[in-house]
């Protein structure tokens, strides 16, 4: 078993060693450009830039290394992230961001069905809309790293509900049986009214937040702390889910409903290995601790032992890969790498998030370390 000094000995090498794999994972010439990892990226995963612009920057904050870059590499930078939004009034996608090299890369799912079938995939009837997934995360994703950095697109994102019946309209629409999901669905439209509203003249800001944190209150639940509808879903998703809607909260500034029953929920059972289980566990127990002391020592006992985990994922070329052993295949529907044993700029991401988390958790007093707002 690891012991604290053991945790904080090797936290402390990350700055440098992490901070060299991105280096390597940069396109030269290119600012804001990075390949998803070393060695086996397809030529989606190398023609693709968006959303590894959008992880390499969190990267880079995480370790405190973007404030020490030039003004005109953070500029570069910023301009290469706003260069893919849509800024053409005629598409029905104006104002979102679209990778469109990654939405090429989009290969048809396993099970499209005799209705569907490939012809219709190849003329875009099915396509269409896997594509409109990707870019509804990309453009959450890539507004939320610029608002990270105090940054903003080129132009205001307006493509959500403006006025309390569309709002009210399309949270009943999601599906409350899925937290995962609706969760993320309301995480997305929460950044857009905190960091889009104020730049589009006429909108209640305020009115928005409140009308969505008011949903919010009726999708707590008062026994497990998490955020659903119906049967309470399996441990994962109530954990994965309320990781959603704690990331809505908190760009809504609202508090957590039930921070002692969520952190019992947690508690019940550590996280999986993949990378999005662990930051998900890790950003629940840290978020609920920012509102009580509920069971820290049991919480930062965990940490150390998740820390553990988090190390099997780390490869010799000292990224981490989202799975451990094998780099991220697939983003969004499209193949990126050819999952070789390296590590990769998603997993990297998210698993120096959940340190960065950790780190606070733990009360190491290590500089440089800062913690995203996803």
């Amino acid at each position: 078993m690891s012991t604290l000094p053991a945790t904080k000995i090797w936290i402390s090498g990350l700055h440098d060693s992490v901070g060299q794999f991105m280096e390597n994972l940069h396109v030269p010439g290119q600012p804001g450009r990075y390949l998803p990892c070393l060695s086996g990226s397809t030529e989606a995963g190398k023609n693709a830039g968006l959303g590894f612009s959008c992880f390499a920057l969190k990267i880079y904050y995480t370790l405190g290394l973007w404030d020490k870059m030039p003004e005109t590499q953070k500029s570069d930078w910023l301009d290469f992230i706003r260069s893919y939004q849509i800024l053409d009034p005629a598409s029905d996608d104006h104002s979102s961001f679209a990778d469109f090299h990654l939405i090429a890369g989009i290969a048809p799912p396993p099970k499209l069905g005799i209705r569907v079938g490939f012809k219709n995939w190849a003329k875009g009837v099915v396509k269409r809309d896997w594509a409109s997934e990707s870019v509804k995360a990309e453009t959450k994703q890539a507004i939320a790293t610029l608002a990270q950095v105090g940054a903003t697109p080129t132009q205001p994102f307006y493509q959500f509900p403006k006025n309390r019946y569309a709002l009210l309209n399309r949270l009943k629409t999601y599906k409350w049986q899925l937290p995962w999901l609706a969760g993320g669905q309301t995480a997305g439209m929460s950044v857009f009214i905190h960091s889009q509203g104020p730049l589009i003249k006429g909108v209640d800001v305020n009115m928005l937040i409140r009308e969505t944190s008011q949903f919010l209150d009726k999708m707590a639940d008062p026994v497990s702390g998490a955020y659903f509808r119906g049967k309470p879903p399996m441990h994962g998703q109530l954990v994965n889910g309320a990781m959603k809607v704690l990331n809505a909260l908190d760009w809504l500034d609202a508090p957590i409903h039930y921070p002692e029953k969520l952190i019992d929920t947690c508690l019940l059972q550590g996280p999986p290995s993949d990378g999005c289980h662990v930051v998900d566990w890790v950003y629940v127990v840290h978020r609920c601790l920012l509102q009580t002391q509920h069971r820290k020592a049991e919480i930062q006992k965990q940490c150390i032992e998740i820390v553990q985990m988090i190390k099997k994922h780390q490869s010799h070329d000292m990224g981490f890969s989202y799975k451990q052993g094998k780099a991220q295949t697939n983003y969004y529907g499209a193949k990126i790498t050819n999952g070789l044993d390296e590590g990769d700029i998603h997993g990297t991401c998210l698993l120096l998030w959940a340190i960065s988390m950790v780190v606070d958790i733990l009360e190491i007093d290590e500089p440089g370390w800062n913690i995203i707002r996803p």
